[in-house]
């Protein structure tokens, strides 16, 4: 017998799937996206610059902008943790890349795709309706394009990443994935008002 992966919101593994929740904000389930999860036993300071040679992306040392090379992404997790985004094809070969050079496992990576769900918002309402459940930012200037930084939305932990003026990335825990989505399925537009 063969089982095939689904997305945490029943759709095949490796697809960008349209949600089709409002008229002027597009939603997708993102599960084409590979994470790695890499974790350093000691300050991650000691750590990134050799790291970033091994994924092939600079990565940040603090909380704040994420980088980005090519086709990855690197996000500031803790002083010791980062997020690294890459093609779903990709992040066994990263895994096996960080654990070759650690053997010592003074830095650890795991594939961290089934641990998260990532729902892409793109459109211009699409920050008013993150905003329905949680503070972005409380910067004078709001929450800045190429940022990333994890919070609570609707009481949800989640890793929020704001790729450009009117499209956002969210990447929450895969047991709530779906809640998140029925929770952003009743929201509406006009923020307040019925739909």
């Amino acid at each position: 017998m063969m089982l095939d992966a689904i997305s945490p919101l029943g759709h095949p593994v490796g697809q960008s799937v349209p949600m089709e929740l409002f008229p002027n904000c597009n939603v997708l389930e993102r599960s084409d996206l590979g994470a790695v999860l890499c974790v350093a036993t000691d300050a991650g300071t000691k750590f990134s610059k050799a790291l970033s040679k091994v994924v092939g992306c600079p990565m940040p040392e603090e909380h704040g902008a994420y980088t980005t090379q090519e086709n990855r992404r690197a996000l500031w997790l803790s002083p010791r943790s980062w997020i690294v985004l890459c093609d779903l094809n990709e992040e066994q070969k990263l895994v096996e890349a960080v654990t070759a050079a650690h053997p010592d496992h003074a830095v650890l990576a795991t594939r961290f795709s089934d641990a998260l769900g990532w729902i892409s918002l793109q459109g211009e309402t699409a920050e008013g309706l993150l905003r329905q459940g949680s503070f972005l930012s409380f910067v004078a200037g709001g929450f800045p394009v190429g940022h990333a930084k994890r919070t609570l939305i609707a009481g949800i932990p989640a890793v929020v990443l704001r790729e450009a003026e009117t499209s956002w990335l969210v990447g929450l825990e895969r047991s709530r994935t779906r809640y998140f989505s029925e929770w952003l399925a009743g929201l509406t537009e006009s923020f307040g008002e019925p739909k």
